[in-house]
């Protein structure tokens, strides 16, 4: 499902997460939907079609800190909850500084996830940020912009 939102004169559609069935599933959808729209809207925004250079910048991007606004809810699934991090938009001062947030609110809420579920969290960090990163790569690697019409 799609929704729009509005920074100033920008708009960008946001995907949500509709059929997930388990905590790790709903995570992992989250943080590829997070990617996928911020790969959409560079290029949408830039003309950028090098998936090399889109891949670089969106790495670059994740820094797994931040410091802006967020609320934080419990979304609660069958008998398990976990605690998901949203981006308050309406504090945010650009569209590119919301998506970059969204990314990092969901790989962190999923990296605390993956360590809240592990009996070996200092072992399980290398795993979980090889995994992580494997899957960030397969994203962006098969990700195939959408041809821009040059009419609009």
């Amino acid at each position: 499902m799609n929704k729009f939102i509005t920074i100033g004169d920008d708009k960008v559609s946001v995907t949500e997460i509709e059929n997930a069935k388990t905590i790790p599933e709903l995570l992992q959808t989250r943080v590829q939907y997070a990617i996928l729209d911020q790969l959409n809207d560079m290029v949408a925004r830039t003309g950028m079609g090098n998936p090399d250079e889109v891949k670089k910048l969106v790495l670059r991007d994740i820094a797994f800190s931040r410091g802006g606004y967020s609320s934080s809810f419990t979304f609660k699934m069958a008998n398990q909850a976990v605690n998901i991090t949203e981006v308050d938009f309406t504090s945010e001062k650009s569209m590119s500084e919301l998506l970059i947030s969204r990314v990092q609110y969901a790989i962190l809420d999923q990296l605390n996830h993956l360590l809240s579920q592990s009996e070996n969290p200092e072992g399980s960090l290398k795993k979980i940020k090889d995994s992580l990163m494997f899957d960030i790569t397969k994203i962006i690697d098969d990700f195939t912009p959408q041809n821009n019409n040059d009419n609009n």
